[in-house]
């Protein structure tokens, strides 16, 4: 092997039987030259040398092209001892361009040259960026070491001054990463990930906090080898943990022990922070300078999470039952379409809240709602994020799809006892899958709560799966809304037909139901289904109004002709008679209308009897200025003989579900002959509905029944026609 492709030669002055001197850190220091007997003379000069209490580690090279091929593995390199003149008359100032120019600023670098004068020292020194510059004679061991231990000490405090820089680079852009956190998890996290980095460690350790008001420190996050440690007490983490944290417990200070670094940080509100870090290095005052300014940055972002805490506390939790609220769910909510979740939305209705209120006082429906919520996390496992939503109503993302109806029912329908008081309310809820929702959050976020209002309407008290078929059901009901609003700008599509109500015993038309019809794209909207849209958006009283003004114009024509009018019957919703003042405005228009009492009466449902406070006084008013109150659908709701004592009804109608199994035979067994009778002595009017067979009609006469309606007679039909019906009945 010729000289110039000799490996790179290190020599260790130290006897491996010296393991404490061994474990010291050293300088590295890198000695080119071509001359063997000046490698081996440099050995001996520094054999066993000490400079600035650590040992010397030479490494040899024999060229520039020996030294080039090993540069990347030069970066710790104190100083560099050059011979200008190997391979090449220069190569050895071509050594030192090639090392500077690999980024090695730091190494101190002293030219060696064998030839006096041979390359001019000012020249040289102006050049090139070098430290010493030296004739091999000159360098006795003397002057040797003096020129090293010089070198070395400035290679020493570039280091330092080089150390404090990247780790204050490092500190603010680390500081200004963790100070962006939110959360304490990522904030913990950051903690450990950026300290590891400052001490050059692999992040490996734990922070414990402080859990609410209690003086109990829990883990809050592990990694590395303490990932399982997450969520236990630290209590619980062993002696060693213990021993570190009571150790120095009231400083900021770092504490060594048993490899491991403890650190403290405390804030405002006398919470704690213990953050641990596995090490088994040591550190050299630079480093913990660092730390100390590092820790005093944590200690800020640690007081500022706390404010943020509080604000994020009032932004997301509701402070009356002190559980998350609408802003955390919707938050949830987009957090989970962001990442493409499977999961499911459900929204659940527990009870109504200011009733309970009303009822058992404001601490017991609280405490409902409470334990409402501890019901849905145990049945979620914890796994879902659960928030108030609406009074007596809780949201709940559920990405794992942890709850079922089945679930929901067993663990939500049984009854609460709280404060010695049984309550059983009866919840709605809805399941509605993520996959059926909009991307965006808010339309996501409207289409749960529409399709939660469709499932109260449709389902009360049940728990139910929102499917493809229930998802289309609730477009539609949106659709109509839509439309319904602006077909009753003009009333496009709207149409009144009466149905006539006739005299059981000769059949003639004694009298009329008033009944409205919708139109749309040229398909007719069931009354059933537009009805309780036009409820719940506010539009029934236009609908009512429009009815009033189609009978007064139909009345007008016929009083002008001088022919029949028997009176209509005109439903009112109990969405308007809950709204007070709207019977002065009813009166108010049918008078403006020209209408009267021996022309109209008004057909309310058995719901009006529990609406005490407003509906049954409008009612009372209603009848206060002559106009007769029919009670509809009797005996399939409330039905109570109360009614009578508390509000004027002048007839009641016997439901169609009665009258389909009215026989001759079974005629006296039948509920409707109990009705009639009842009617019969309490001296009020009796109109059985859906009549639809001679045999029905036959069973309602031996009953005494005196009028009635039903297709036996006529569907309902448009004014103008029914108005010719009338005419030819006589």
């Amino acid at each position: 092997m010729r000289q110039d492709e000799r490996p790179l030669e290190l020599y260790d002055d130290l006897q491996e039987s010296d393991w404490s001197a061994k474990a010291q850190r050293r300088w590295k220091i890198l000695i080119v030259d071509d001359d063997e007997d000046v490698h081996q003379a440099t050995k001996f000069a520094l054999r066993g040398l000490t400079i600035l209490g650590r040992p010397l580690e030479l490494i040899f090279a024999a060229s520039r092209k020996e030294a080039q091929a090993q540069i990347g593995a030069l970066d710790d390199i104190a100083v560099a001892m050059i011979d200008v003149v190997m391979e090449t008359q220069d190569a050895g100032l071509r050594l030192v361009e090639d090392l500077r120019g690999a980024g090695l600023s730091d190494m101190r670098i002293v030219l060696r040259t064998g030839y006096p004068g041979y390359a001019p020292e000012i020249s040289v020194a102006t050049n090139y960026e070098i430290d010493n510059y030296h004739t091999k004679e000159e360098l006795t061991r003397t002057r040797l070491i003096a020129v090293l231990t010089t070198a070395i000490r400035a290679y020493d405090r570039i280091q330092a001054i080089s150390k404090s820089r990247k780790g204050l680079e490092q500190i603010i852009k680390s500081a200004r990463q963790i100070f962006q956190r939110t959360s304490l998890e990522l904030f913990a996290q950051g903690v450990l990930t950026q300290i590891a980095a400052l001490l050059r460690l692999e992040p490996s350790g734990f922070v414990s906090l402080q859990s609410g008001d209690s003086a109990e420190m829990k883990v809050i996050l592990g990694i590395g080898n303490f990932c399982a440690l997450t969520g236990a007490r630290l209590t619980d983490t062993g002696e060693t943990m213990m021993r570190l944290f009571e150790t120095h417990r009231g400083s900021d200070e770092p504490v060594f022990s048993d490899g491991y670094m403890g650190l403290h940080f405390h804030n405002e509100n006398g919470r704690e922070m213990f953050a641990v870090l596995e090490t088994d290095s040591s550190f050299d005052n630079e480093d913990l300078d660092l730390l100390r300014l590092f820790a005093s940055n944590i200690s800020i972002g640690f007081r500022n999470l706390a404010l943020i805490e509080a604000l994020d506390r009032l932004a997301f939790r509701d402070t009356v039952l002190d559980l998350p609220n609408q802003n955390a769910f919707e938050q949830a909510l987009e957090q989970a379409i962001a990442k493409g979740s499977d999961g499911q939305v459900i929204e659940i209705k527990v009870s109504a809240f200011q009733p309970l209120v009303a009822a058992f006082g404001r601490s017991t429906a609280i405490q409902l709602m409470q334990e409402a919520y501890q019901r849905l996390d145990r049945l979620g496992q914890g796994y879902c994020r659960i928030s108030l939503v609406a009074e007596g109503a809780l949201g709940i993302i559920d990405e794992e799809r942890r709850m079922t109806p089945e679930g929901l029912a067993e663990a939500m329908n049984r009854p609460y006892r709280i404060d010695d008081v049984e309550l059983a309310p009866q919840p709605t809820s809805v399941i509605v899958p993520l996959s059926q929702l909009p991307a965006d959050p808010v339309q996501a976020s409207r289409s749960a709560a529409a399709a939660f209002i469709h499932v109260r309407q449709n389902n009360q008290g049940q728990h139910v799966l929102y499917d493809a078929e229930k998802h289309q059901a609730v477009l539609r009901q949106q659709m109509l809304q839509m439309a319904l609003k602006d077909h009753t700008r003009a009333f496009a599509g709207f149409e009144v037909f009466l149905q006539p109500k006739v005299n059981l015993e000769n059949r003639l038309i004694c009298g009329a139901e008033a009944l409205l019809r919708w139109t749309l794209d040229g398909k007719s909207v069931s009354p059933a289904e537009f009805i309780p849209i036009a409820e719940t958006i506010g539009m029934t009283r236009p609908l009512t109004d429009f009815v009033l003004t189609q009978i007064a114009q139909w009345a007008g024509i016929r009083r002008a002709a001088g022919l029949r009018l028997p009176p209509v019957a005109v439903n009112l919703s109990m969405a308007d008679l809950n709204i007070p003042a709207f019977a002065e405005w009813l009166i108010a228009r049918v008078h403006t209308l020209g209408l009267s009492p021996d022309l109209l009466e008004f057909e309310v449902t058995e719901a009006v009897a529990m609406h005490e406070t407003v509906a049954t006084r409008q009612i009372e008013q209603l009848s206060a200025h002559g106009f007769r109150i029919s009670l509809d659908d009797f005996g399939t709701g409330y039905s109570s003989l109360g009614y009578f004592d508390s509000l004027p009804i002048s007839t009641i109608k016997i439901d169609r579900r009665f009258i389909g199994t009215l026989t001759v035979e079974s005629v006296y067994q039948n509920l409707s002959a109990v009705i009639i009778a009842m009617t019969e002595r309490l001296g009020v009017d009796c109109v059985a509905e859906g009549i639809e067979t001679e045999e029905q009609l036959e069973a309602l006469k031996l009953l005494g029944c005196r009028t009635g309606q039903g297709y036996l007679f006529g569907r309902p039909e448009p004014i103008d026609s029914f108005s010719s019906k009338i005419d030819m009945s006589g």
